[in-house]
């Protein structure tokens, strides 16, 4: 029975997303066959706009009959979970006292994933040629608490220590880089601003040239596959069960196995009782069209405390302010969006950006999205012995796919990946 470490395994990488065509790519360049199923007509469908992003109604049903077999479950394990929370407490006073190194907080794994990711990105570039997306003047992530900037001021050298990228600016450094602030000098403490961010561009032209350097390196895709099940044996997943294109049965035998469905992992990660655990955002999404082009921001922008991400975008219509904003929800909750967040939105951009934008005639699209509980994406091992997850549902910042993508594939080749992480192990 072959093991990981084989250089010749049949892989099947479940889902044709960023995740799974980067995993694919890096596995082939390992020198495993790899075949990638997906139930869209075309590899990376979402990252190329093809498809929609947010939560299905079938897997919002889906995920709300797994979270009602949880809460029921949790009744039976209460006093287990308190249990393990008095362990963990008193692990963390233990570690105090005799000095143990605090562990890394997730978001530290991000910024190490992102530096990490970045740099495949730029080889990448330089090797393959793939395109990293169409350039923009970059991220500003501004704060007009002084308080909260100078936190991160004293925090700077850690996390450039990280392989964060992000340059810290004065205020007036801030002014220059986005003249459209001005209305914040009294106000702004200060920001940190990435130049070119590449997790700000569009996706679709990097997604497309993956997809062709897969195809080119010998990766089969069969689209238009939706899997059915996985079918576990000894301590290992046996065979896929899938419905091809034209509704009929088939199964797909490998020698190992990614998940990397997204959140339709989770549906399957229950069923072998991997625990997945999700969270669910709500995001609104605020489309504003130009009054007065002059005033506009021409970078991105991060509004630290009002919990923002606006950006210039061009439409049929015109140019246009697009505002994103994400709480947290419920799937249970009514469809209907909260009036008072959107007005409040409204209120913000109105203030920052005075006589940039048509406030009157903004629209609004709402829409949920499922992200793990601590917001890192899942990759790595699970019990079982040949299965493998790659999940990032909802996240943001889609270039840590070359992270995840490569790593993953060392992981089910049995090297070690190249960078410290929360990676998954049973």
């Amino acid at each position: 029975m072959p093991s990981q470490k084989d250089p010749d395994m049949r892989v099947v990488v479940l889902g044709a997303g960023l995740l799974g065509v980067t995993s694919a790519y890096y596995l082939q360049q390992l020198g495993h066959e790899v075949i990638v199923i997906d139930r869209h007509a075309t590899p990376a469908a979402k990252a190329r706009g093809r498809v929609e992003t947010a939560v299905t109604a079938a897997a919002a049903q889906l995920l709300r009959q797994s979270a009602a077999r949880r809460a029921a479950r949790a009744k039976w394990l209460g006093l287990y979970v308190s249990y393990v929370s008095l362990r963990r407490r008193f692990a963390k006073l233990l570690d105090r006292v005799i000095g143990e190194a605090p562990k890394s907080k997730p978001i530290e794994h991000l910024v190490r994933l992102g530096a990490y990711s970045r740099g495949i990105v730029r080889s990448l570039r330089d090797e393959a040629g793939v395109p990293p997306g169409q350039r923009n003047a970059g991220l500003l992530s501004f704060y007009t608490d002084a308080d909260a900037f100078n936190a991160r001021l004293a925090r700077a050298s850690h996390w450039h220590a990280l392989g964060c990228e992000e340059r810290l600016v004065s205020a007036e450094e801030a002014l220059h880089i986005e003249p459209a602030l001005q209305a914040l000098r009294g106000e702004l403490a200060g920001a940190a601003y990435s130049l070119d961010d590449p997790a700000t561009r569009d996706p679709a032209q990097f997604a497309a040239s993956m997809v062709f350097l897969c195809r080119a390196a010998g990766v089969r895709f069969l689209t238009q596959h939706t899997v059915i099940s996985l079918k576990e044996r000894a301590g290992r997943i046996e065979h896929v069960e899938l419905l091809d294109a034209n509704g009929q049965p088939t199964v797909l035998r490998g020698q190992a196995y990614v998940l990397a469905l997204g959140i339709s992992s989770a549906m399957h990660a229950e069923r072998l009782k991997i625990a997945m655990p999700f969270r669910f955002l709500r995001e609104y999404i605020v489309t504003i069209p130009l009054k007065d082009a002059s005033r506009a921001p021409r970078v991105a922008l991060r509004d630290r405390q009002g919990k923002l991400r606006i950006r210039r975008i061009e439409t049929t219509g015109g140019d246009c302010l697009r505002v994103s904003s994400t709480v947290r929800a419920s799937l249970d909750e009514e469809n209907e969006p909260d009036s008072d967040r959107v007005d409040a939105i409204l209120h913000r951009i109105e203030s920052l950006l005075p006589g940039a934008a048509d406030t009157a005639h903004a629209s609004l699209q709402t829409a949920v999205h499922a992200v793990s509980r601590d917001g890192l994406p899942m990759i790595g091992k699970t019990r079982l012995f040949n299965l493998f997850l790659n999940v990032a549902p909802g996240a943001r910042g889609w270039i840590n796919a070359c992270g995840a993508g490569k790593s993953i594939a060392r992981i089910v080749s049995g090297l070690r990946p190249e960078f410290e992480f929360a990676f998954r192990n049973p």
